[in-house]
């Protein structure tokens, strides 16, 4: 038995191994992605997790090469392709995206330094302006709350890994400053004020990467169980009825 796991935590490191050289092409030529891919492996062993420390490596990287302004870009690229692999993307389609933003994600760029914890100060400083609460954030939000509950019910401290990863998550991903703070909010206090709505599917988007790291994390089957059983949850809550949850599947 140990062997066979063994073998598969082999397997998936390989294949998490390929996306991340997938998506070091983004912003590197081949041959710097090769140079480069042993220093993953030394993340990977440092963090235990595929996903935490990316920011990290991804920022090193950047510095190393000279090309410290597409921190972000190769970010995003590592992200997609972590959770889309082989099936989903291409070195050349993650090399056109970083070379044609468009206005609004050129707007919002900033330099990404995560931090675990905000002051409920900053919070109340961010959300000046008048609330909104749509349908869809809502339901996510309920949603989001229960998977991380459930998370932390599943494995006591799972969270100390979750968030940094969520944050980092969260600061990669093409949304303006207010998009990204009232998320920021809601995984480090648990609440939050909406003041900007999203785009079709960039909720969604957001959540296919927490069930990646899930899936990585306690594997597939567990990850399965735990998410149908948070949608389960979520659709006999009020909210539900003026949006399915089942849309973010």
């Amino acid at each position: 038995m140990t062997n066979n796991q063994n073998s598969q935590s082999t397997t998936i490191q390989n294949s998490k191994q390929n996306s991340i050289y997938l998506g070091l092409q983004s912003v590197l030529t081949e041959a710097e992605a090769n140079e480069v891919i042993e220093k993953w492996s030394s993340y990977f062993n440092g963090t235990g997790s595929i996903f935490n420390g990316l920011n990290s490596f991804a920022k090193e990287v950047c510095q190393s090469y000279g090309i410290a302004d597409q921190q972000r870009d190769l970010l995003r690229a590592l992200h997609r392709a972590l959770l889309h692999g082989d099936n989903d993307a291409n070195a050349k389609g993650f090399k056109d995206n970083a070379h044609n933003k468009t206005p609004i994600e050129s707007a919002i760029e900033f330099t990404i330094e995560p931090s675990n914890e905000l002051d409920q100060s900053d919070y109340t400083t961010i959300f000046t302006q008048q609330a909104i609460n749509s349908p869809e954030f809502l339901t996510f939000q309920s949603l989001l709350l229960k998977i991380l509950d459930s998370l932390e019910r599943f494995e006591s401290g799972i969270s100390e890994k979750l968030t940094p990863f969520l944050i980092e998550l969260i600061q990669s991903m093409p949304w303006s400053e207010s998009q990204q703070n009232q998320l920021l909010s809601l995984v480090n206090t648990g609440k939050t004020i909406q003041v900007r709505t999203y785009k079709p599917d960039q909720l969604k988007s957001f959540l296919k990467h927490l069930r990646s790291w899930v899936e990585t994390e306690i594997g597939n089957a567990q990850a399965t169980q735990l998410m149908n059983e948070a949608i389960e949850a979520v659709k006999n809550q009020p909210e539900n009825l003026n949006y399915n949850v089942k849309k973010f599947l």
